[in-house]
């Protein structure tokens, strides 16, 4: 399977931020606008490519579903936004990974919310790390230990404002 390679993911994000400081605005805007109608040309070029497998039965089905669990291939397809699981489905199937140690409490507005079950050193690093590899489009984490033994939440601690004539 294929790895993001972080070091043209770097060389990338470099390039794009030399393009921005370019002094001259009409340079500028046409480097941008080649940049934009490249990555145009290749998300169309891949959702053709997809619907071809997709059509073309089970054993192309099988294939997209492949390609999604390549790490590289699912990076492009996220930016593309062609993957064809949704951020829900990559987080759980990547929970599944620590076997019981965590629970999807739930996705809202692309915020993951996880509550640890397990025990172990780095577990929450290891939890956090698996979630982004897989959900790299979360716009945040939030893992948080298993409840208290009285069940009490309090309502802050699931972001709920909470008016001051109550608390």
């Amino acid at each position: 399977m294929g790895r993001v390679d972080e070091e043209r993911v770097r060389r990338i994000e470099d390039l794009v931020r030399r393009v921005s400081e370019i002094p001259d605005p009409q340079s500028r805007d046409t480097a941008h606008a080649l940049m934009e109608a490249i990555l145009e040309l290749h998300g169309a070029a891949l959702e053709s490519m997809l619907d071809t497998a997709f059509d073309s039965g089970e054993s192309g089905k099988a294939m997209i579903r492949r390609f999604a669990a390549d790490s590289l291939v699912a990076s492009v397809l996220l930016l593309h936004d062609l993957h064809p699981d949704d951020l829900e489905t990559r987080v759980h199937r990547a929970l599944g990974k620590v076997h019981g140690s965590a629970e999807l409490l739930g996705v809202f507005h692309g915020a993951v919310r996880v509550r640890i079950t397990g025990s172990g050193c780095g577990l929450r690093e290891s939890i956090e790390a698996l979630i982004r590899e897989a959900a790299p489009d979360a716009a945040t984490v939030v893992i948080e230990d298993a409840l208290p033994s009285s069940g009490f939440v309090p309502l802050a601690s699931l972001g709920i404002a909470v008016p001051a004539a109550i608390s």
